[in-house]
């Protein structure tokens, strides 16, 4: 079965039933290519030419020349249609309940030359008992939002679809992390506007760039608002989000943001 999506030819729920089949959703031009291309033209100006002694000593490593940016939410960053988005907000709601928030907010950075990532899930599983974490809904979604093409080239993420509700995937995440296979795990070779979602359960990795740009992705994790994911970041904050740039949120969006820190 797909994976994939197009706006206008999928309801929220079928959108919603088949993020909770596969444990991801690839959604065709959820963003204008205009809209993505001003937040790349942005990022790359800030970000990416940063040199790799700044980059280590401000954000963490996740991997080989790959590094976890918290992106200031501020200009371009600090828009509705990014955090909001109108079609991706009802699937949410169907997947998350009607009061979810931003648990992080974020970017992946690969640089030229990068390897491949280490499979892996986002989080440890929420209970030992792993028939328990299977049939749980969702507790947490990644929204990822590339800011240059993925291709085979440039990389993108590989994905274990089912993993997030099949009992026997941890055991599956173990082989997979000794043996490097990635045969079995499907790629969205995702253009500038198309975006993906991934329940947090879900085994994937990010694949390797053997192009000659680097290759950024945005992430937005959308959680039930009990979820705590601070595990992740002990060497940076999950939202950089300030007072000043809270109040330039739309005050009818501000619940999203309930955990940042202002």
């Amino acid at each position: 079965m797909s994976y994939k999506i197009s706006l206008g030819q999928s309801s929220a729920s079928d959108a919603a039933s088949l993020f909770q089949q596969q444990g991801a959703l690839w959604i065709d031009q959820l963003f204008s290519r205009r809209f993505v291309q001003r937040l790349s033209k942005v990022y790359f100006r800030k970000y990416a030419s940063l040199s790799q002694q700044e980059l280590e000593s401000r954000y963490a490593c996740v991997g080989d020349q790959r590094y976890m940016i918290t992106t200031e939410v501020k200009g371009k960053f600090n828009s509705p249609d990014l955090y909001a988005n109108g079609h991706l907000m009802p699937i949410l709601q169907e997947l998350l309940g009607r009061h979810f928030v931003i648990s992080s907010f974020g970017s992946v950075i690969a640089f030229p030359g990068a390897g491949a990532q280490s499979v892996h899930m986002d989080y440890p599983p929420l209970y030992e008992d792993e028939s328990t974490c299977t049939s749980l809904p969702p507790h947490a979604i990644t929204l990822v939002v590339p800011l240059v093409d993925l291709n085979e080239k440039t990389g993108s993420t590989s994905l274990w679809l089912g993993t997030h509700n099949r009992v026997g995937a941890r055991e599956q995440l173990q082989k997979l992390v000794e043996t490097g296979s990635r045969r079995e795990s499907v790629f969205p070779s995702a253009k500038l506007g198309d975006a993906y979602l991934m329940d947090f359960r879900l085994t994937h990795a990010g694949m390797a760039n053997q192009s000659e740009i680097a290759r950024p992705i945005l992430y937005i994790v959308y959680s039930r608002p009990w979820f705590d994911e601070s595990l992740n970041f002990s060497e940076q904050p999950r939202i950089n989000l300030s007072r000043k740039q809270y109040g330039k949120v739309p005050k009818a969006l501000r619940y999203l943001f309930a955990g940042a820190a202002k």
